[in-house]
Protein backbone atom coordinates (compact mmCIF):
# COMPACT_ATOMS: atom_id res chain seq x y z
CA UNK A 1 0.00 0.00 0.00
CA UNK A 2 1.27 3.08 -0.72
CA UNK A 3 3.22 5.33 1.84
CA UNK A 4 1.47 8.38 1.36
CA UNK A 5 -1.87 6.83 2.56
CA UNK A 6 -3.17 8.37 5.48
CA UNK A 7 -2.11 6.73 9.06
CA UNK A 8 -3.27 6.85 12.63
CA UNK A 9 -1.47 10.22 14.41
CA UNK A 10 -1.66 11.23 17.71
CA UNK A 11 -5.08 12.65 18.70
CA UNK A 12 -5.05 16.46 18.51
CA UNK A 13 -6.80 18.97 21.02
CA UNK A 14 -10.12 18.05 19.87
CA UNK A 15 -9.58 14.18 21.16
CA UNK A 16 -12.25 13.17 23.80
CA UNK A 17 -11.56 13.67 27.01
CA UNK A 18 -9.11 11.00 29.02
CA UNK A 19 -11.14 8.58 30.67
CA UNK A 20 -13.17 8.99 34.29
CA UNK A 21 -11.35 8.33 37.38
CA UNK A 22 -13.33 5.36 37.89
CA UNK A 23 -12.13 4.39 34.25
CA UNK A 24 -8.48 4.97 35.13
CA UNK A 25 -9.15 2.69 38.20
CA UNK A 26 -10.66 -0.53 36.69
CA UNK A 27 -7.42 0.13 33.89
CA UNK A 28 -5.26 -0.35 36.49
CA UNK A 29 -6.97 -3.29 38.27
CA UNK A 30 -6.82 -4.63 34.56
CA UNK A 31 -2.96 -4.17 34.50
CA UNK A 32 -2.75 -5.15 38.28
CA UNK A 33 -4.31 -8.56 37.47
CA UNK A 34 -1.46 -9.66 34.99
CA UNK A 35 0.68 -9.94 37.85
CA UNK A 36 3.71 -8.58 35.18
CA UNK A 37 4.95 -5.59 36.38
CA UNK A 38 8.34 -5.40 38.04
CA UNK A 39 9.03 -9.13 36.75
CA UNK A 40 12.29 -10.39 35.54
CA UNK A 41 12.70 -10.45 31.96
CA UNK A 42 11.18 -13.66 30.22
CA UNK A 43 12.68 -15.36 27.04
CA UNK A 44 9.47 -15.11 25.12
CA UNK A 45 8.74 -11.57 25.22
CA UNK A 46 12.77 -11.16 24.38
CA UNK A 47 12.71 -12.91 21.45
CA UNK A 48 9.61 -11.26 20.37
CA UNK A 49 11.11 -7.93 21.05
CA UNK A 50 14.03 -9.00 18.65
CA UNK A 51 11.99 -10.18 15.45
CA UNK A 52 10.19 -6.93 16.01
CA UNK A 53 13.08 -4.77 15.60
CA UNK A 54 14.77 -7.16 13.14
CA UNK A 55 12.14 -7.10 10.70
CA UNK A 56 11.50 -3.29 11.06
CA UNK A 57 15.10 -2.54 11.37
CA UNK A 58 14.89 -0.21 14.02
CA UNK A 59 17.39 0.40 17.04
CA UNK A 60 14.54 1.00 19.62
CA UNK A 61 11.86 -1.05 20.59
CA UNK A 62 10.02 -1.92 23.79
CA UNK A 63 6.94 -4.19 25.01
CA UNK A 64 5.45 -1.71 27.43
CA UNK A 65 3.37 -1.59 30.24
CA UNK A 66 1.94 1.64 31.79
CA UNK A 67 0.70 2.34 35.30
CA UNK A 68 -0.69 5.24 37.40
CA UNK A 69 3.02 6.94 37.76
CA UNK A 70 5.59 5.31 35.06
CA UNK A 71 5.87 3.13 32.08
CA UNK A 72 7.71 -0.13 32.88
CA UNK A 73 9.52 -2.54 29.90
CA UNK A 74 8.87 -6.06 29.67
CA UNK A 75 11.20 -6.38 27.31
CA UNK A 76 13.32 -3.90 25.04
CA UNK A 77 15.58 -3.26 22.34
CA UNK A 78 18.33 -0.38 22.79
CA UNK A 79 17.16 1.06 26.07
CA UNK A 80 18.93 0.11 28.80
CA UNK A 81 16.91 1.24 31.78
CA UNK A 82 13.74 -1.09 32.72
CA UNK A 83 11.25 2.75 33.64
CA UNK A 84 10.30 6.36 32.91
CA UNK A 85 8.11 8.60 34.69
CA UNK A 86 4.79 8.57 32.55
CA UNK A 87 4.56 11.96 31.61
CA UNK A 88 8.09 10.95 29.65
CA UNK A 89 6.13 8.47 28.04
CA UNK A 90 4.94 8.06 24.54
CA UNK A 91 3.28 4.90 25.31
CA UNK A 92 1.32 6.64 27.29
CA UNK A 93 -0.37 8.22 24.73
CA UNK A 94 -0.77 5.32 22.73
CA UNK A 95 -2.91 4.13 26.28
CA UNK A 96 -4.89 6.71 26.84
CA UNK A 97 -5.71 6.76 23.03
CA UNK A 98 -6.37 3.47 22.96
CA UNK A 99 -5.70 2.85 19.47
CA UNK A 100 -2.66 2.53 17.40
CA UNK A 101 -0.35 5.38 17.13
CA UNK A 102 1.97 6.70 14.28
CA UNK A 103 3.54 9.63 15.11
CA UNK A 104 6.35 10.10 11.87
CA UNK A 105 8.48 12.74 13.18
CA UNK A 106 8.63 13.40 17.34
CA UNK A 107 10.30 16.45 17.03
CA UNK A 108 7.19 17.80 14.72
CA UNK A 109 4.55 16.79 17.04
CA UNK A 110 4.07 20.01 20.11
CA UNK A 111 3.40 16.70 22.86
CA UNK A 112 6.24 14.58 22.38
CA UNK A 113 8.86 17.47 20.74
CA UNK A 114 9.72 18.20 24.53
CA UNK A 115 10.01 14.81 25.98
CA UNK A 116 13.37 13.86 27.30
CA UNK A 117 13.79 10.46 24.95
CA UNK A 118 13.05 12.89 22.38
CA UNK A 119 15.36 16.03 23.21
CA UNK A 120 17.84 13.85 25.25
CA UNK A 121 20.59 10.93 24.44
CA UNK A 122 18.54 9.05 22.62
CA UNK A 123 17.08 11.80 19.96
CA UNK A 124 14.39 9.52 19.08
CA UNK A 125 12.43 10.83 16.16
CA UNK A 126 9.79 8.16 14.60
CA UNK A 127 7.23 6.11 16.86
CA UNK A 128 4.87 3.36 16.06
CA UNK A 129 2.66 1.31 18.69
CA UNK A 130 -0.21 -0.63 19.06
CA UNK A 131 -2.00 -1.17 22.43
CA UNK A 132 -1.84 -4.26 24.59
CA UNK A 133 -5.32 -5.26 26.42
CA UNK A 134 -6.22 -6.54 29.62
CA UNK A 135 -9.90 -6.98 30.71
CA UNK A 136 -10.74 -4.72 26.88
CA UNK A 137 -8.08 -2.00 29.06
CA UNK A 138 -5.42 -0.76 27.02
CA UNK A 139 -2.60 -1.12 29.52
CA UNK A 140 0.64 -1.06 27.61
CA UNK A 141 1.95 -1.05 23.84
CA UNK A 142 3.95 -3.21 21.94
CA UNK A 143 6.05 -0.22 20.19
CA UNK A 144 8.81 0.51 17.82
CA UNK A 145 11.05 3.73 17.66
CA UNK A 146 13.96 5.00 15.51
CA UNK A 147 16.31 8.26 15.64
CA UNK A 148 15.31 9.50 12.13
CA UNK A 149 11.72 10.40 10.75
CA UNK A 150 10.04 7.71 9.26
CA UNK A 151 7.04 6.98 6.88
CA UNK A 152 5.18 3.86 8.13
CA UNK A 153 2.20 2.63 5.64
CA UNK A 154 -1.03 0.86 6.39
CA UNK A 155 0.42 -2.58 5.95
CA UNK A 156 3.66 -1.57 8.32
CA UNK A 157 0.77 -1.02 10.85
CA UNK A 158 -0.67 -3.80 10.04
CA UNK A 159 2.76 -6.57 10.36
CA UNK A 160 3.06 -4.48 13.70
CA UNK A 161 0.06 -5.57 15.19
CA UNK A 162 0.35 -9.45 14.23
CA UNK A 163 3.56 -8.74 16.58
CA UNK A 164 1.37 -7.37 19.06
CA UNK A 165 -0.78 -10.09 19.08
CA UNK A 166 1.88 -12.30 20.06
CA UNK A 167 2.88 -10.63 23.10
CA UNK A 168 -1.12 -10.31 23.58
CA UNK A 169 -0.57 -14.38 23.60
CA UNK A 170 1.51 -14.49 26.11
CA UNK A 171 -0.51 -12.08 28.50
CA UNK A 172 -3.53 -14.59 27.45
CA UNK A 173 -1.40 -17.07 28.53
CA UNK A 174 -0.52 -15.58 31.85
CA UNK A 175 -3.99 -14.95 32.73
CA UNK A 176 -4.60 -18.63 31.81
CA UNK A 177 -2.26 -19.88 34.47
CA UNK A 178 -2.89 -17.54 36.90
CA UNK A 179 -6.95 -19.17 36.62
CA UNK A 180 -5.60 -22.19 36.88
CA UNK A 181 -3.24 -22.18 39.72
CA UNK A 182 -6.20 -20.18 41.58
CA UNK A 183 -8.38 -23.06 40.78
CA UNK A 184 -5.51 -25.67 41.91
CA UNK A 185 -5.57 -23.36 45.47
CA UNK A 186 -9.50 -23.43 46.46
CA UNK A 187 -11.59 -25.35 47.91
CA UNK A 188 -14.89 -26.15 44.88
CA UNK A 189 -17.61 -26.82 47.73
CA UNK A 190 -16.94 -24.27 49.96
CA UNK A 191 -14.68 -21.36 47.52
CA UNK A 192 -12.37 -21.36 50.37
CA UNK A 193 -8.29 -21.89 50.16
CA UNK A 194 -7.53 -25.52 50.17
CA UNK A 195 -5.09 -27.78 52.24
CA UNK A 196 -2.35 -26.71 49.37
CA UNK A 197 -3.07 -23.16 49.52
CA UNK A 198 -2.85 -23.00 53.44
CA UNK A 199 0.19 -25.48 54.31
CA UNK A 200 1.99 -22.59 51.15
CA UNK A 201 0.41 -19.93 53.61
CA UNK A 202 1.91 -20.97 56.93
CA UNK A 203 4.99 -21.59 55.54
CA UNK A 204 5.82 -18.14 54.33
CA UNK A 205 4.13 -16.76 57.92
CA UNK A 206 6.58 -19.14 59.26
CA UNK A 207 9.46 -18.07 57.55
CA UNK A 208 9.37 -14.57 57.00
CA UNK A 209 7.98 -14.41 60.97
CA UNK A 210 10.24 -11.66 62.87
CA UNK A 211 11.39 -12.36 66.80
CA UNK A 212 8.28 -11.66 68.89
CA UNK A 213 5.50 -11.99 65.63
CA UNK A 214 2.54 -13.84 67.01
CA UNK A 215 1.18 -16.47 64.82
CA UNK A 216 -1.72 -18.09 66.01
CA UNK A 217 -2.85 -21.78 63.73
CA UNK A 218 -6.06 -22.85 64.16
CA UNK A 219 -7.83 -26.59 63.56
CA UNK A 220 -11.32 -26.77 63.64
CA UNK A 221 -13.27 -29.77 63.63
CA UNK A 222 -17.38 -30.57 63.26
CA UNK A 223 -18.78 -32.45 65.78
CA UNK A 224 -22.08 -35.00 65.11
CA UNK A 225 -20.93 -34.38 61.51
CA UNK A 226 -21.03 -37.84 60.40
CA UNK A 227 -24.67 -38.79 61.20
CA UNK A 228 -25.49 -36.24 58.80
CA UNK A 229 -24.06 -37.34 55.89
CA UNK A 230 -25.04 -41.05 56.73
CA UNK A 231 -29.23 -39.89 57.78
CA UNK A 232 -29.71 -36.68 55.32
CA UNK A 233 -26.95 -37.53 52.74
CA UNK A 234 -24.14 -35.88 51.10
CA UNK A 235 -25.91 -32.93 49.53
CA UNK A 236 -27.24 -31.53 53.01
CA UNK A 237 -23.50 -32.56 54.66
CA UNK A 238 -22.43 -30.03 52.01
CA UNK A 239 -24.35 -27.31 52.62
CA UNK A 240 -23.87 -27.73 56.09
CA UNK A 241 -19.88 -27.37 55.07
CA UNK A 242 -21.09 -24.46 52.86
CA UNK A 243 -22.56 -22.62 55.72
CA UNK A 244 -20.04 -23.45 58.53
CA UNK A 245 -18.08 -21.83 56.11
CA UNK A 246 -19.84 -18.47 55.42
CA UNK A 247 -20.43 -18.28 59.10
CA UNK A 248 -16.23 -18.58 60.03
CA UNK A 249 -15.86 -16.21 56.98
CA UNK A 250 -18.15 -13.74 58.29
CA UNK A 251 -16.01 -13.46 61.93
CA UNK A 252 -12.66 -13.02 60.19
CA UNK A 253 -10.68 -9.06 59.44
CA UNK A 254 -9.04 -8.93 56.38
CA UNK A 255 -5.31 -10.63 56.48
CA UNK A 256 -6.78 -13.32 58.38
CA UNK A 257 -6.64 -16.95 56.52
CA UNK A 258 -9.51 -19.03 56.78
CA UNK A 259 -8.97 -22.51 54.82
CA UNK A 260 -10.99 -25.73 54.08
CA UNK A 261 -8.40 -28.60 55.29
CA UNK A 262 -10.12 -31.38 54.15
CA UNK A 263 -13.34 -33.46 54.97
CA UNK A 264 -15.29 -31.45 57.90
CA UNK A 265 -11.86 -29.93 59.62
CA UNK A 266 -10.92 -25.86 58.62
CA UNK A 267 -8.19 -24.13 59.83
CA UNK A 268 -7.40 -20.77 60.72
CA UNK A 269 -4.35 -18.82 60.57
CA UNK A 270 -4.05 -15.29 62.64
CA UNK A 271 -1.10 -12.76 62.74
CA UNK A 272 -0.18 -9.61 64.32
CA UNK A 273 0.46 -8.56 68.02
CA UNK A 274 -3.14 -9.13 68.34
CA UNK A 275 -3.19 -12.73 66.81
CA UNK A 276 -3.73 -13.86 70.50
CA UNK A 277 -6.74 -11.24 71.57
CA UNK A 278 -8.45 -12.05 68.43
CA UNK A 279 -8.13 -15.84 68.60
CA UNK A 280 -10.22 -15.67 72.13
CA UNK A 281 -12.64 -13.59 70.54
CA UNK A 282 -13.46 -15.86 67.70
CA UNK A 283 -13.43 -18.70 70.18
CA UNK A 284 -15.93 -16.81 71.96
CA UNK A 285 -18.39 -15.89 69.72
CA UNK A 286 -17.98 -18.97 67.34
CA UNK A 287 -20.93 -20.96 69.20
CA UNK A 288 -23.25 -18.59 68.56
CA UNK A 289 -22.58 -17.94 65.15
CA UNK A 290 -23.77 -21.91 64.00
CA UNK A 291 -27.39 -21.96 64.72
CA UNK A 292 -28.13 -23.19 61.79
CA UNK A 293 -32.12 -21.79 60.53
CA UNK A 294 -33.02 -26.01 59.38
CA UNK A 295 -32.74 -26.35 63.01
CA UNK A 296 -29.93 -28.83 62.15
CA UNK A 297 -27.27 -29.12 65.26
CA UNK A 298 -23.70 -29.34 64.31
CA UNK A 299 -20.91 -28.17 66.93
CA UNK A 300 -17.22 -27.51 66.86
CA UNK A 301 -14.32 -28.47 68.26
CA UNK A 302 -11.39 -25.65 67.79
CA UNK A 303 -7.62 -26.39 68.56
CA UNK A 304 -5.51 -23.10 68.99
CA UNK A 305 -1.32 -22.90 68.47
CA UNK A 306 0.03 -19.60 69.13
CA UNK A 307 3.91 -18.96 68.73
CA UNK A 308 6.14 -15.79 68.27
CA UNK A 309 9.33 -16.13 66.76
CA UNK A 310 10.34 -19.12 63.98
CA UNK A 311 8.69 -22.19 63.76
CA UNK A 312 8.03 -25.81 61.79
CA UNK A 313 4.87 -25.26 59.98
CA UNK A 314 3.99 -29.09 60.15
CA UNK A 315 4.87 -29.15 63.78
CA UNK A 316 3.02 -26.60 64.31
CA UNK A 317 -0.39 -27.91 62.71
CA UNK A 318 0.13 -31.22 64.88
CA UNK A 319 0.14 -29.47 67.83
CA UNK A 320 -3.20 -27.89 66.90
CA UNK A 321 -4.60 -31.24 65.92
CA UNK A 322 -3.53 -32.44 69.33
CA UNK A 323 -5.05 -29.53 70.83
CA UNK A 324 -8.20 -29.57 69.12
CA UNK A 325 -9.07 -33.40 70.29
CA UNK A 326 -8.02 -31.96 73.67
CA UNK A 327 -11.12 -29.67 73.31
CA UNK A 328 -13.06 -32.56 71.30
CA UNK A 329 -12.58 -35.08 74.86
CA UNK A 330 -13.46 -32.30 77.36
CA UNK A 331 -16.82 -30.95 75.36
CA UNK A 332 -15.55 -27.57 75.09
CA UNK A 333 -15.27 -25.24 72.32
CA UNK A 334 -11.87 -24.55 72.30
CA UNK A 335 -8.38 -25.54 73.73
CA UNK A 336 -5.44 -23.30 73.68
CA UNK A 337 -1.79 -24.38 73.49
CA UNK A 338 2.41 -22.41 73.27
CA UNK A 339 4.32 -23.49 70.75
CA UNK A 340 6.95 -25.75 72.99
CA UNK A 341 10.44 -25.01 72.90
CA UNK A 342 11.81 -28.73 71.74
CA UNK A 343 9.87 -28.40 68.21
CA UNK A 344 11.29 -24.80 67.71
CA UNK A 345 13.35 -25.74 65.39
CA UNK A 346 15.37 -22.50 65.46
CA UNK A 347 16.09 -22.71 69.22
CA UNK A 348 18.80 -24.83 70.99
Amino acid sequence: MPVSEPMPTLPDAASPAPDSPAAGLERLSALHSLGILDTPPEPQFDRIMALVSRYFRVPFGSVTFVDDHRQWFKASVGFTHRADPRGQSICALTVDAGCPLVIPDLRADPRTAPLDAVQGGHQLRFYAGIPLRADGHAVGTLCVLDTCPRDFSAEDLEVLAQFAELAQSELRLRLALRDLEALALTDPLTELPNRRAFQRELASACGAARSGQTRVVGLLDLDRFKPINDTLGHAVGDAVLRFVAQRLLALLRPGEILARYGGDEFTLLLTGPDADARAREIALELPHRLHMPSGLRVGVSLGLVSVSGPADPKALLELADQTMYRAKAAGTIAAHSRFPDDLNPARP
